[in-house]
This record gives structure tokens, C-alpha cells and sequence, in this order.
């Protein structure tokens, strides 16, 4: 038998404990109607049962009302009030879900079907949610040219790393390799007291201590540096395709090896800048510049930006100023780590301008982005995040 949506709303309601007398009374009529109804009443309000069931729902996509309540549960700021609101809607879930299955069976199990008719392994592909997204942490993992690897956390963040391993038997400075995954980000010092601030999914590669003739570092991804002056020691940051030579200031690089650019901005100070892959001449830039290296056509050309936007990462939030809808994805992907992919290719360069908190949970961003019109987010069944015109 079926349960309509009248009983399933007074049995949730009486669970939460914001049942009525007046539908307390109906719902104990009813409870008293048959065997059945109160067999099913008590399999619901089961410890056991809510737990294997809310497990059940990190596998199987139940009906959209039960997320559709998450969602708002989680606009609420009030701690105790969002508690209360989360089990219910948990519970909700279960109820409805328990209700259709009660007709094929006696027990509290559920059997997951595909179209086919097969059925479904749990734990195989696990569904997500918008909310099961999360902004990245501090995180990131250390190498030396010995082999031997440690992981650090938010509490390494800053520590400079000379510490982070034994001190070497050996009189050759080791290769430090400093890695900060999808979801991530770092902050090192290193040898010379030079600050530098990693991106998602970007390494530097540094010698435990610097020689006395120079400091040398070759990066991928993104970082910023805030170099320490030393005049008798210059500082060079590497990447794939330039070498950047620093005479003291805070600058910052993008050098992903996925994108077609490199974009080199200087923020303070003084560096120069010259090309792996041709006979250039060293080029230097100014306050508020930023050089863009075209990797296909391995040309460099210069622009004039806002700094603070382009190192706004580093303060805790994303400016978008006039950025391609593929950019912008490209950079909410490294920091919340998940894939996405475009239902119309023409929306890639869409242009938007505005900010989002670094930290804000990901509905809150997406809707920042669906807010400016034309797009809208959703995900696929195999946990894309899909990126569709409206």
C-alpha cells in the first residue's frame, strides 16, 4: 500500500516534534486502522533503521523535495534551528522512500533498480549534491630529493621549511618539492625568509638552503611571491617557458600547464622577465603590468591590470574582472575540486565581472554566477557539475 502525502506529513511532523493534538489525534486513528500502519510507524521511528537509511541516501538520489529543503536549511544561520531542519528533512526522505517501498516488502531495506531493471551495488558511484561541494583548506605535501614525504596542514601553513625535515648528513643542499593539490592551498618561507603563497594544484621546487651566488625556484600553477632583498643573491623564479628575475618585491605568476598562457604581474617593486623557447632580450615590467606569454604563438605581450584583483586569491576572495565563464570554472574547479563541463560550448566565453568570497560554501558562489542571468548549475549522474544556459 501506498501512504499519501497527508499521512507522511503528520508522521514527519510528529517526529520532529511539531505535530498538533488536532493531527495527533488522525494520526493515531489511523495507526489504529491496521496492522500494517503500525508496523510501518514504528520501522520509521527505529534508531537502527534512520541511520541505514540515511546511509542508503549517500548512495541512492532520492526526490528533489528532500534536497530542495536542504537547500534552504542551509541559508539558515541559526546553529540549533539548521540541526533541528537537517534530521527532518533526513527524515522526510526516509519516510517517503519507506512508504513506496513498504508494498514489495516487510522489512526496512530498499533495492535500487537502474533502468534496466539491474540492480544497483551501493557504494559503487556514491551521488552527490551542490552541497556535498566545499571550499579548499589549507593543505599540502612536501617532498625531498631522498625520497621521503610528509603532508601538512593549516598548522604548518608558514613554517618555514627548513624544519620540516631532519637536518642532512650530506654537505649538497637537498630539492625541496612543495605540492598543493585540487582543494587546497599553501603558504611557505622559505630559506632566505622569501614569502610565498601557493594556489590549488600548483609545486615549487626550491633547494633547502640557497647558494651564496643566487636563490633559484621553478613553479607550475600559481603563486605569490614576496621576495626578500639581497643584492649579493638574485633571485630567479622558473617556469616552463620563461625565467623571471626579481630584484626585491611581491609579484605574482600563473603558470598552469593545462591553460595557454602564462601571466606574470608585478604588484611592487622591480623583475624581469626573458623566454625559454626564443632568442628574447629580458624584458621589464612595471607596477600594475602584466606580462602574457601566448604559448601557441610564443609571443609576449603586455597589459595593465589591477593588481589586488589578480592577487585577490590570496586575500580570501575571486575577482572577476571582464573573465571568461571557462576561466572563472577553471579556478572555482582547483579550489573546490570537482569536474564540470559545458551543455553549449558558447558559454566558455561568456564574460563576467564580479567577486565571491574565497571561503563561501559552493551554492553560494554558483548562485552569485546564476544571479548575473543566462546560466544556471546542476549536476549529472556522474557527478559533473553541468554548466547550461537558461
Amino acid at each position: 500500500m501506498y501512504y499519501d502525502q497527508r499521512i507522511t506529513r503528520l508522521i514527519y511532523r510528529d517526529l520532529i516534534g511539531t505535530i498538533t493534538p488536532a493531527e495527533r489525534d488522525i494520526l493515531a486513528q489511523w495507526l489504529n486502522e491496521s496492522d500494517d500502519h503500525r508496523r510501518f510507524y514504528d520501522s520509521i521511528t527505529n534508531p537502527d533503521m534512520l541511520r541505514e537509511e540515511m546511509l542508503t541516501r549517500s548512495v541512492v538520489d532520492y526526490q528533489r523535495p528532500a534536497r530542495d529543503m536542504l537547500r534552504l536549511i542551509a541559508s539558515r544561520r541559526r546553529a540549533r534551528a539548521a540541526r533541528l531542519a537537517m534530521r527532518a528533512a533526513a527524515i522526510l526522505a526516509i519516510v517517503i522512500a519507506a512508504g513506496a517501498a513498504w508494498h514489495f516488502s516487510t522489512t526496512t531495506s530498499l533495492t535500487t533498480v537502474t533502468t534496466d531493471g539491474s540492480p544497483v551495488v551501493a557504494g559503487t558511484h556514491p551521488s552527490i549534491t551542490i552541497d556535498d561541494i566545499v571550499a579548499g583548506k589549507s593543505r599540502a605535501i612536501m617532498s625531498d630529493s631522498n625520497g621521503k614525504t610528509i603532508t601538512l596542514s593549516a598548522e604548518e601553513s608558514g613554517t618555514e621549511t627548513a624544519i620540516a625535515f631532519a637536518t642532512p648528513t650530506v654537505s649538497e643542499p637537498r630539492e625541496l618539492c612543495l605540492e598543493v593539490p585540487r582543494g587546497g592551498e599553501f603558504k611557505v618561507i622559505l630559506e632566505d625568509s622569501t614569502e610565498v603563497w601557493l594556489n590549488s594544484e600548483s609545486t615549487i621546487r626550491y633547494p633547502e638552503t640557497f647558494s651564496a651566488g643566487e636563490r633559484r625556484v621553478a613553479v607550475t600553477g600559481e603563486a605569490y611571491f614576496h621576495v626578500s632583498k639581497d643584492a649579493d643573491r638574485p633571485f630567479y623564479v622558473e617556469t616552463d617557458r620563461q625565467v623571471i628575475r626579481v630584484y626585491g618585491t611581491t609579484f605574482n605568476i600563473r603558470a598552469y600547464p593545462d591553460e595557454g598562457a602564462t601571466f606574470t604581474t608585478l604588484e611592487s617593486g622591480s623583475i624581469s622577465l626573458r623566454q625559454n623557447t626564443s632568442l628574447s632580450g629580458e624584458v621589464f615590467l612595471a607596477t600594475g603590468h602584466q606580462a602574457i606569454l601566448d604559448h601557441k604563438a610564443d609571443e609576449l605581450k603586455m597589459a595593465v591590470v589591477d593588481p589586488e584583483a589578480v592577487t585577490s586569491w590570496r586575500h580570501g576572495r575571486f575577482v572577476f574582472d571582464d573573465q571568461p565563464l571557462e576561466r572563472i570554472m577553471k579556478d572555482l574547479s582547483r579550489w573546490y575540486d570537482f569536474r564540470y563541463e559545458f551543455a553549449d560550448d558558447s558559454l566558455r566565453t561568456r564574460v563576467f565581472m564580479g567577486s565571491i568570497h574565497r571561503y563561501a560554501d559552493f551554492r553560494t558562489a554558483i548562485q552569485i554566477l546564476e544571479n548575473c542571468g543566462g546560466i544556471r548549475f546542476s549536476v549529472t549522474p556522474d557527478n559533473t557539475i553541468l554548466i547550461s544556459p537558461v
